[in-house]
């Protein structure tokens, strides 16, 4: 059984071509058709990561991409969407490799009609399984959450919460993890967590035409723990890469992932656009009244850029510990509640800076992040450990501390 309509993402640049299909899939049938077209590779990998596409028509003679590799990166970019490719050529040894490489059919412009079309359609659908592939391929992507963290103004500890939960998830659930810097300038994630990689996400928006997950594991940094960490280029002032690259990377690797945490920095153009490839936005501010201008001004901002207040999270980091809120004064002051509040480290986490290795996961910072990561992942909180077992780890604790041995993971 099939859906009786189907969902068709014709990719191809002759708007006349394009029109005749139009005119074949709206001719009255078993199956209803309803087709989007883009006339680039790249605005049709953009349309299927809206999802809710069945089949792709694939032209493969593109303003952007010619010949095989614009299958590969279609195929690459599919992630469960089957492809019949459409050919203006004759070539059979290249019909044959675009099956070899996983094309559901192969058809010819020249000899191709409603009756065609709509067939190998139909065909298709059945030999991939119709809409319960399209459905656990949908479902595959949902599982995925795609934490953002923004911070109201510099200096608030956006990396620092960014780079602890990013470890937490990865603790805390044991699921694939990455920690991605999107904070193009300021590349602190590379320093905090003391991997060192030679590769950035520029690297990987340059790579993106092939980027399968041997070629995304060559550029990604792995910690120790296990955790991925794709570090900025530090541009300091440079160009930024285009929007519309970088959205589409992120929708490549999340299939990859089951938590993927962003360091956005600041609000911004580019953090803005993409605001629409987060689950969830944590808005980083501390109780500094500067930061608490800031923030107030930011909300109203994200409000207006259209983020929903669903997918808005305040967490308050106490690094100013200047004048204490109560969650009621700042609901009041934001109109959304506080999300989290995190305990003043500002000693600890200095000291763990220098020797560029982990806070203490015994350390009251790091529980409470821990505390937070298992409540966005939906798991309950752990139960206090035994008085003598707090002991000891105070004891680690201090020992760690006066130790000041180097490590390998960072803050």
């Amino acid at each position: 059984m099939i859906k009786k309509t189907l969902t068709i993402l014709l990719i191809e640049d002759s708007p006349e071509y394009a029109e005749l299909v139009q005119q074949w899939l709206s001719m009255p049938g078993d199956i209803s058709f309803v087709l989007n077209w883009t006339d680039s590779l790249m605005a049709g990998l953009n349309r299927l990561s809206q999802g809710g596409v069945d089949v792709i028509l694939l032209d493969l003679g593109l303003p952007d991409s010619d010949g095989l590799s614009t299958f590969t990166t279609a195929s690459i970019h599919a992630a469960g969407v089957p492809i019949i490719v459409l050919s203006g050529g004759d070539d059979e040894a290249l019909a044959l490799d675009m099956v070899q490489e996983g094309a559901q059919d192969y058809l010819l412009k020249s000899t191709c009609n409603r009756d065609v079309l709509a067939r190998a359609i139909q065909y298709t659908v059945l030999r991939y399984g119709g809409s319960a592939r399209s459905a656990d391929q949908t479902s595959s992507l949902d599982h995925t959450r795609v934490i953002g963290i923004m911070g109201v103004k510099g200096g608030v500890g956006t990396t620092t919460i960014a780079c602890n939960l990013a470890m937490e998830f990865r603790r805390q659930t044991g699921q694939k993890t990455l920690l991605a810097d999107l904070d193009l300038d300021a590349g602190l994630v590379d320093f905090l967590t003391n991997t060192g990689s030679q590769y950035s996400v520029l690297d990987a928006i340059g790579s993106l035409r092939h980027l399968d997950i041997s070629c995304w594991e060559a550029i990604v940094a792995q910690a120790p723990d296990g955790l991925h960490v794709l570090r900025s280029p530090g541009l300091l002032g440079a160009s930024e890469p285009d929007a519309d690259r970088l959205r589409e990377l992120l929708n490549v690797i999340r299939t990859f992932y089951r938590w993927i945490v962003l360091d956005l920095g600041r609000l911004n153009s580019l953090s803005t656009m993409l605001l629409d490839r987060v689950n969830e936005l944590f808005l980083v501010t501390t109780t500094g009244v500067p930061a608490l201008y800031q923030a107030k001004r930011v909300i109203c901002a994200l409000k207006a850029s259209g983020l929903g207040a669903n997918r808005l999270r305040l967490v308050v980091n106490q690094q100013e510990k200047i004048q204490d809120y109560s969650g009621t004064d700042l609901d009041d002051m934001f109109g959304i509640p506080a999300y989290a509040t995190l305990p003043v480290a500002g000693r600890g986490l200095h000291e763990a800076c220098i020797r560029r290795k982990a806070l203490a996961e015994t350390s009251e910072f790091r529980r409470a992040v821990a505390t937070l990561a298992r409540k966005v992942a939906g798991m309950p909180e752990k139960k206090p450990t035994s008085i003598v077992s707090q002991w000891f780890s105070h004891a680690e604790t201090l020992h760690n501390t006066t130790a000041g041995s180097p490590g390998t993971a960072g803050v």
